[in-house]
């Protein structure tokens, strides 16, 4: 599990196409590999990723076809960053709120108003649009947001400067993918009430 807050973000990626997906490597600072082992979880954009081997700058994973085909590490401009985040340990204070590192579905930049407020409109995916809700929680590329605004094909977020300064968003553009995982608890509350309906 995740707390959202992104850790540190990586201008040093590289991909080498494998039989089974891609071989990524991350470049990260000293500070971020203290104590990390070997089969340890990361989030990369909010991917959960399994850590395969690291030296103290730099983390390689092995992404598989069916992470590629549901995230947007298939598409990574090697020019912009990765959000990253390692997993929570018993008694870590959860500063957004718990994302699972499973991606629900990606969704493309409609606009990204740089002004007074900086709103991040998204297309929304019809896969997930009861879970996105007006107030409630959601990751994008790993961050935790509140939503302020949905319609039946877009939401909006308002992102504050701090998080656009110490994350990947500051980079983004219309017509880019971003990695979108609904709150867990949102769901399993959603899926329930349907069920019992039926």
């Amino acid at each position: 599990m995740f707390s959202g807050i992104v850790q540190e973000y990586s201008k040093s990626v590289s991909k080498e196409t494998k039989s089974y997906g891609i071989s990524l490597s991350v470049g990260v600072s000293k500070k971020f590999t203290k104590g990390l082992k070997k089969g340890d979880s990361i989030a990369v954009n909010g991917v959960c990723l399994t850590v395969k081997r690291f030296n103290p700058e730099k983390v390689f994973f092995d992404v598989i076809h069916e992470s590629l085909k549901l995230t947007n590490l298939d598409y990574l401009n090697l020019k912009v960053p990765v959000n990253l985040e390692r997993s929570l340990k018993l008694g870590d204070e959860i500063g957004g709120h718990l994302v699972s590192g499973h991606i629900h579905a990606k969704g493309k930049v409609i606009s990204f108003n740089k002004a007074k407020e900086n709103l991040l409109k998204i297309e929304l995916p019809s896969s997930i649009s009861n879970f996105i809700l007006k107030k409630g929680y959601v990751a994008i590329n790993g961050i935790s947001l509140t939503v302020v605004k949905v319609t039946k094909k877009s939401f909006v977020i308002s992102i504050i400067p701090e998080t656009l300064k110490n994350t990947n968003l500051k980079y983004v553009n219309k017509g880019d993918l971003l990695n979108i995982e609904a709150d867990q608890q949102t769901v399993t509350i959603v899926e329930t009430l349907t069920k019992l309906r039926q």
